[in-house]
């Protein structure tokens, strides 16, 4: 046997093992499965539904997003009941640190719950169709400031 070869075996295996160490204690742990009570995002409990899925994060590409808006957030209308099946979207890995988030088209969706770093700025939040029984695709953009930092296009309902 050659123990060099030996040791940068372990070698890896222990910085996978680190790395999955840490993917698991971020924010959004990305594969709840329904029936399982809330996902708890950041100190906030967005509940699960027999169709729901877990935490869906943002891609990190941002070819085609738009200029970072002025004034903070752009988020949907707020509702207290789910009316289709709900969406949840990581914005940010770090609890600690959230993004501005514009959600278009913000008229075909609702927001049921939204967790927020300190400042006040999202770390996830929860979309659900404004019409029951109606699906559609909405772009989620996430800006650290005005710098673009990824994007989400997805179906909800």
């Amino acid at each position: 046997m050659n123990p060099i070869r030996n040791r940068s075996r372990a070698a890896g295996a222990c910085l996978l093992a680190v790395g999955l160490a840490l993917t698991a204690g971020s924010c959004a742990r990305p594969d709840v499965r329904s029936g399982g009570g809330p996902l708890r995002l950041c100190g906030v409990d967005f509940p699960r539904g027999a169709d729901a899925i877990g935490a869906t994060p943002l891609g990190t590409s941002t070819r085609g997003m738009p200029p970072a808006p002025a004034g903070g957030s752009r988020l949907p209308a707020r509702t207290g009941t789910p009316l289709g099946v709900i969406r949840i979207v990581a914005v940010s890995h770090d609890c600690h640190h959230g993004r501005t988030v514009v959600v278009t088209p913000a008229s075909a969706v609702r927001v049921d719950a939204v967790a927020r770093d300190r400042a006040g700025r999202v770390v996830a939040l929860e979309l659900v169709t404004a019409r029951s029984g109606i699906t559609t695709r909405v772009h989620v953009y996430a800006y650290d400031g005005g710098r673009p930092v990824g994007q989400l296009r997805t179906t909800v309902g």
